[in-house]
């Protein structure tokens, strides 16, 4: 039986996984798609693959692709805890001046649901990559999530 700290320490853990991929991608090319990260009934983290022949040119078909594979995954048992990443622009700038951000929606089977926004703004990658990308993140801004994986 686990209790309400450990769902929210599963959450943690998936949300710290989630935005240090998030950062490598956006060092590395400067945005990402949507991706998720999983925690298997043994307790194991893996970031969660879209499994499609063609994969769907919009971000939110993809979103909801992603969805519907931990949905399926929960209702077989074979995940505890779920991650959503997506790459937003919010509609009011963050407090540093920030647009763009991460957007993780994690839920955990014990009914732990929580929305997280951290932004970012990046600078550099100019000349032909010779300059690096520099991520900046600003405050992390979390609220109360909704069940969209474990339906009760």
């Amino acid at each position: 039986m686990t209790t309400e700290e450990d769902n929210r320490e599963d959450a943690n853990v998936l949300l710290n996984t989630a935005i240090a991929y998030a950062r490598r991608m956006l060092r590395k090319y400067g945005e990402f798609g949507p991706f998720g990260y999983k925690i298997s009934s043994d307790g194991d983290v893996t970031i969660e693959a879209v499994v499609q022949q063609e994969m769907p040119p919009d971000a939110a078909m993809l979103l909801d692709l992603l969805r519907q594979q931990f949905i399926e995954r929960a209702q077989r048992g074979s995940i505890v805890a779920a991650a959503m990443v997506s790459n937003v622009t919010m509609g009011k700038a963050s407090d540093e001046g920030y647009t763009d951000a991460i957007m993780v929606d994690v839920e955990h089977q014990g009914g732990y649901c929580m929305k997280a926004f951290v932004p970012y703004r990046i600078s550099g990658g100019q000349l032909r990559g010779v300059l690096p990308r520099v991520v900046r993140f600003g405050a992390l801004r979390a609220q109360k999530g909704e069940a969209q994986v474990f339906s009760r």
